[in-house]
């Protein structure tokens, strides 16, 4: 019952806060509307005129380009544009095989429509072994289109096979996967099918997991079946986020920004950020938040006709196209807001205050780690090489000075088999 109050009463404070803010805003209205009746004799002339209604200008669509290379499948056509409303966006969770600033595949693909007027959101993951057109090339592994064609390619590739855009996005290297990890304290996973045979063996059953031991079970594959690595992946993007969101962690949001931000490619600000933290909160809430998977009943193994034999997924047009569509009307559908955003919100504005008053924290370590990578990277350093990245010294206040985010620029990398 205490809890309640104490909810109840931080309720009632945020509307308070809100009243004054109406009032003080009713009175300067309430002067501007004196001297605009003044204003008007003057100008009665201005008032038959109608003023033109600015209409916002349609976001154009992609001309696709033709495959410059022979396809060892038929090309299909473009899928049909979905039908977005303005107020959803799409942002495009990536995860890159090699240590920035080198690009390299994204064994990670995750898709979110978000629409922040009704606090809603929904994930599809998609295996990114996905057979598909990469506009200007040919036939190719999703998971090669940001290795040879940076973002703009990624963004052409969904448009043409999903029929929907990326608005943001951000790419994370291996690196930043664990230090975040680390940095939330690390993770309690439950493993549904055992490992046996990587990660140091991991049963079914109850794992703590910190960063290497969760980027070897987000990145293990087993007789190339990606859409278990995939449904993994995902379960770690829902363990990551609850976890962000809870006990007031996103005052650290600022800090987490600046620390990894050399090695991230994102075009999302950090006072972006900052304002969708509400919006964080609210997601917080299960109800809020689905999760789809591009699985068995919407994908089919192929085997390559090539001397590679390798298998690929071939995706299943009509059925894919449900799942996006049933996504994106998860999140035209209003929801009342539960009782666990106020439990957020609280701890949010306890941390907050601590902060603020110096309390003491738990600041994130500066460290050096040193991981090694053994993919095949679209350009130096060598396979097998030792990179060693260094951790960004970072702020300990909770609103530091904006840092620039690096974009990588795309490379020319040979097409991969």
């Amino acid at each position: 019952m205490k809890t309640v109050c104490t909810l109840t009463n931080l309720h009632r404070g945020w509307l308070a806060f809100i009243a004054v803010l109406l009032f003080l805003t009713s009175c300067q209205s309430a002067t501007q509307t004196q001297e605009h009746t003044l204003l008007i004799a003057d100008n009665q002339q201005h008032l038959s005129t109608p003023t033109p209604t600015l209409m916002p200008t349609p976001k154009p669509w992609y001309t696709f380009a033709p495959s410059s290379l022979p396809a060892v499948t038929a090309v299909p056509l473009p899928a049909s544009k979905l039908d977005i409303p303005d107020e959803v966006q799409i942002w495009l969770f990536l995860g890159s095989d090699q240590p920035a600033p080198y690009t390299g595949r994204t064994p990670a693909f995750h898709l979110a429509f978000v629409n922040p007027r009704l606090a809603k959101a929904s994930l599809v993951s998609i295996p990114s072994s996905l057979f598909v057109y990469l506009p200007g090339y040919t036939m190719q592994r999703l998971n090669t289109a940001y290795a040879l064609g940076g973002m703009s390619l990624v963004r052409e590739t969904l448009a043409y096979n999903f029929g929907v855009d990326a608005d943001r996005f951000i790419v994370a290297d291996p690196q930043s996967f664990t230090w975040l990890v680390d940095d939330l304290g690390g993770l309690e996973v439950s493993v549904i099918l055992p490992i046996r045979d990587g990660c140091n063996g991991l049963a079914a059953g109850l794992h703590s997991m910190n960063g290497e031991k969760a980027l070897c079970y987000v990145s293990y594959l087993s007789a190339e079946d990606e859409v278990d690595r995939t449904r993994r992946q995902q379960q770690i993007l829902q363990l990551l986020f609850t976890k962000l969101v809870q006990n007031g962690r996103l005052v650290q949001l600022p800090v987490l920004y600046a620390s990894y931000q050399e090695h991230l490619d994102t075009n999302f600000s950090l006072e972006e950020l900052l304002l969708n933290v509400p919006l964080f909160l609210r997601l917080g809430d299960p109800a809020r938040l689905t999760y789809y998977l591009l699985g068995w009943n919407e994908l089919e193994k192929w085997q390559l006709p090539d001397a590679t034999q390798a298998t690929v997924l071939l995706p299943k047009p009509e059925a894919v196209t449900a799942v996006f569509a049933q996504a994106l009307a998860d999140v035209l559908e209003p929801s009342p807001l539960s009782e666990i955003v106020l439990t957020y919100e609280a701890q949010l504005t306890q941390a907050a205050i601590a902060t603020q008053t110096g309390l003491p924290q738990t600041p994130f370590a500066t460290r050096t780690a040193t991981t090694v990578f053994t993919g095949t990277p679209t350009s130096t350093p060598q396979p097998g090489a030792t990179i060693t990245p260094t951790r960004t010294q970072v702020p300990t206040a909770i609103f530091p000075t904006p840092y620039p985010v690096t974009t990588l620029e795309p490379t020319n990398p040979p097409l991969y088999p």
